[in-house]
């Protein structure tokens, strides 16, 4: 079994017009099961080495205050705080830790959104970019000598935990390309602030949306680049099935909203 944590970066929801983050990401952190303990461990362990305590009860290593020193890490130099994610992230390479993550260009996705379906329709990207995430994530499961399956473990975001239990669930009954045959039927959600390994996918995903947003030409920054360079070479890339995906969620559409079949050819 591989556990599968998910996380997103750049969530505006509907808005896609963020000209601050133009990119969304969603990103899977793939941890063997026999991993799992000795990497909680091994993080624990490095923030006792640059955060000792006394910390906040509900310290929690998320990747935008990291990087812009809010919140538990108001007023800690930089650097102190980039070495806490340089160690995360070599850990995740020690642990031989895969990442599998899907960028949206919001405006080009808001472009599409309305040639599809017409002014007033909105989905949130999260639900476009799931299955593209989960088909590369299943397809490597199965590349693995031991096939084995994977349980995916999201954070507790109230406005997309039914959709994505839905979603995994249909992609899991869905004949042809979608089809998810190494993910267990039921996803698990737990508190970011009580799981290392979600709050190591919050930073895999903060690092790749800053990898995306440089491709776009959006200007780099010096403390991004070394997270950026640590992050790529955990990263698989694999076929996303994104005509597949696109026709799926048209389909989808037209079953929730039958009046808007005419809209969506």
């Amino acid at each position: 079994m591989q556990l599968v944590y998910l996380d997103e970066s750049g969530n505006s929801g509907n808005n896609l017009h963020d000209m601050q983050q133009p990119v969304f990401v969603l990103c899977a952190l793939l941890v063997p099961e026999d991993k799992w303990l000795q990497l909680e461990t091994d993080l624990h362990s490095a923030i006792e080495v640059h955060f000792p305590p006394p910390r906040a009860p509900d310290f929690e290593v998320h990747a935008t205050g990291l990087r812009n020193g809010d919140k538990f890490f108001r007023g800690t130099p930089v650097s102190k705080r980039l070495e806490l994610r340089d160690d995360w992230l070599r850990l995740a390479a020690k642990h031989d830790l895969k990442v599998i993550y899907r960028a949206i260009e919001k405006r080009r996705y808001h472009r599409w959104q309305q040639e599809t379906f017409g002014v007033g329709v909105a989905i949130n990207p999260h639900l476009v970019a799931l299955p593209l995430v989960a088909r590369v994530v299943d397809d490597y499961l199965a590349s693995l000598p031991s096939h084995p399956h994977g349980m995916f473990i999201s954070d507790e975001d109230r406005a997309t935990m039914d959709d994505v239990e839905k979603a995994i669930h249909l992609l899991r009954v869905t004949p042809g390309a979608l089809k998810l045959r190494r993910i267990v039927e039921k996803g698990f959600f737990a508190d970011s602030r009580k799981s290392l390994p979600l709050q190591l996918c919050d930073l895999c995903a903060y690092q790749a949306r800053k990898l995306e947003e440089a491709r776009l030409g959006m200007p780099a920054k010096d403390v991004d680049a070394g997270g950026t360079q640590l992050l790529e070479p955990l990263v698989v890339r694999g076929a996303e099935k994104l005509q597949d995906t696109l026709a799926w969620i048209v389909d989808q559409q037209k079953k929730e909203r039958p009046g808007n079949e005419s809209r969506s050819r």
